[in-house]
């Protein structure tokens, strides 16, 4: 700063009012060296803070997804090497290939955000072998928004020692919410890290992309590639559709579907979605579906159809094939009697899921409530 000064008889006087600029000019520089440079934002402590969750597992590959809290880079490590690095993204997806049958592999994933470092893991892959005859999957489903009472049907779930475990729909309450989805997954992280998840999108995920960016859902039709699809494990084939819109679109590609030949070692066809063709609850039968599905699956070989929406469970039986209702998840529960079904064979209240278990010649499934108690023990034979 240049301060003008006046110079009289020789000696350098000040002005009374330079003087006064003079000490105003020293207290800004002072306060200016004082003040504290301004600092970089702090980030949140990174944190994987949804998942690993597994899916769309065969024999030589697999599909999982998590999250972070932040834009990280993540990949992940199997057998001592870095698979899949990409981002920095906070919903990763990586799909591990050229795995063997029958094999367990141990895996963690790993992120980094500027200086940070997270991981989760080892968690285990177990690959189901060339050829699987014998075995157990579960089903459940309307989950939604009491996650203590979700959490009691995994624990029963668990007991049953199941391959892979199905959704049928309503797994939040809301799709579209990022905090209902964070009460979602630690409930099923103690499995979705080591078993297969395959869930069918009901209405209360109103189609939102985080359903289909959170889960590791195969490949099929309709939105992001994935709103209904199709796999095969072991020796069944499932049909995994949307029940809450584009109905004749998927119709055609049912019909498709199930006028292929079977693929190789499979000896049963199993469908799900989440409005039940059939139902006691108070939302009742689907019109629409008994009409444009029905007629498909009954003709095409398809022997059980697992569906949700009411909270109740309830068994149909129609054309020959068992309409399972299992919309007991964790959601408030329904009294069955509130709509007529004629097809009703057994329905009852109560927090639980389905048992199945797959040999060449039978599916055997059973009821299981949260007390491990068992009901409605039904068998399809070929």
């Amino acid at each position: 700063m240049q301060v003008q000064l006046t110079r009289m008889n020789n000696r350098t006087k000040l002005h009374p009012i330079a003087l006064g600029f003079i000490l105003l000019a020293l207290v800004l520089a002072a306060g200016a060296v004082a003040a504290p440079a301004e600092s970089a934002p702090v980030l949140p402590t990174l944190k994987i803070d949804m998942g690993p969750t597994l899916g769309d597992l065969t024999t030589t590959s697999a599909l999982l997804t998590w999250h972070t809290n932040i834009p990280s880079t993540g990949w992940i490590e199997l057998v001592g090497e870095r698979v899949g690095e990409g981002g920095p993204a906070q919903t990763h997806r990586v799909r591990l290939q050229g795995l063997s049958a029958g094999q367990t592999y141990w895996y963690t994933i790993k992120a980094v955000a500027g200086n940070q470092s997270a991981s989760v893991g080892p968690h285990r892959i177990t690959t189901p072998p060339e050829s699987l005859t014998d075995w157990t999957f579960a089903a459940y489903g309307d989950t939604r928004s009491r996650p203590d009472a979700h959490r009691q049907v995994v624990a029963a779930m668990l007991a049953a020692n199941p391959r892979l475990i199905l959704h049928t729909g309503d797994l939040v309450a809301d799709g579209r919410s990022m905090d209902d989805w964070y009460h979602f997954f630690p409930v099923i992280g103690v499995f979705a890290r080591n078993l297969p998840f395959y869930p069918a999108v009901g209405n209360h995920e109103h189609n939102a992309a985080l359903y289909y960016g959170l889960l590791p859902i195969p490949s099929g039709g309709g939105d992001y590639g994935t709103e209904w699809y199709t796999f095969t494990y072991g020796n069944c084939q499932f049909f995994v559709l949307d029940s809450c819109r584009r109905i004749a679109e998927q119709t055609e590609w049912l019909q498709q579907q199930l006028n292929q030949p079977r693929p190789a070692g499979v000896d049963w066809r199993i469908a799900m979605f989440h409005h039940p063709a059939f139902s006691s609850g108070p939302h009742g039968g689907n019109e629409t579906i008994q009409q444009q599905w029905c007629p498909l699956l009954e003709d095409g070989g398809v022997e059980v159809v697992f569906c949700g929406h009411d909270h109740l469970y309830e068994r149909s039986l129609h054309g020959g094939v068992h309409y399972v209702t299992l919309g007991t998840g964790g959601a408030p529960l329904y009294s069955p009697g509130a709509s007529p079904n004629p097809y009703s064979r057994f329905a009852f209240a109560s927090l639980g899921f389905c048992r199945i278990d797959v040999t060449p010649s039978q599916l055997s499934c059973v009821f299981i409530d949260t007390n491990r108690n068992r009901y409605d023990e039904f068998t399809v034979t070929r």
